[in-house]
């Protein structure tokens, strides 16, 4: 994921104990995280969701609709993350166009986990 790892070069580290609430379902949704090292998990009602490796992203649909988190997302270890706000995610689209194909990708790839079919 190449395009993804120019996510790394951004300014905005956070580092979270385990356990710790990074958002909560209902927040506004107004940036996305790249997991650096450790785990994340994603939680809708108390149940997880998805569990988010080191190098992968999330939060990323509620920067997509511009609506509120769908999903709370908590620390699963001690874990780095680097935000991304909306201002550089729209320029991270602009200047490299396979980053929002591969944002789309993951997306999708989301959708059609959680989707009943």
């Amino acid at each position: 994921m190449a395009a993804i790892d120019s996510i790394k070069r951004e300014r905005n580290t956070k580092h979270f104990r385990a356990g710790e609430k990074i958002f909560a379902e209902g927040d506004a949704a107004n940036s996305m995280f790249s997991v650096v090292e450790g785990k994340v998990d994603i939680l809708k009602n108390n149940a997880v969701l998805e569990t988010i490796p080191p190098d992968g992203i999330f939060g990323e649909m509620g920067l997509v609709n511009n609506k509120p988190r769908m999903a709370a997302a908590v620390a699963k270890t001690d874990c780095t993350v680097v935000e991304v706000n909306q201002a550089d995610f729209y320029f991270l689209i602009q200047h490299s166009p396979y980053f929002a194909i591969q944002v789309m990708q993951i997306l999708s790839d989301r959708v059609r986990r959680h989707t009943d079919c």
